[in-house]
């Protein structure tokens, strides 16, 4: 093993310490927030969906009760423009 010289100690010293406060700089940067899932489904339906986590199949459930939802909102229109008909 080669001794290292005295004038080539502080430079490897100098560049320890900059490797070092390169990579402490680079560990300590902001962090981005996780990205926001999108919503899915009504947001009636958005409990059922949490049930995921605990075991039951709330995605199935929701998109089922999506439905109803949906069909009962189409229905109620088609309700709607026929009492505004007959009001005519």
């Amino acid at each position: 093993m080669k001794p290292i010289d005295i004038l080539q100690a502080p430079v490897a010293l100098a560049m320890a310490a900059v490797l070092a406060a390169t990579l402490l700089l680079a560990a300590c940067g902001e962090k981005t927030p996780p990205p926001k899932r999108a919503e899915q489904g009504r947001e009636e339906t958005r409990g059922i969906r949490n049930t995921e986590a605990i075991g039951y199949s709330g995605n199935a459930i929701a998109n089922k009760v999506d439905g109803a939802l949906d069909t009962n909102d189409q229905r109620k229109q088609e309700l709607d423009r026929a009492l505004e008909q007959q009001e005519r």
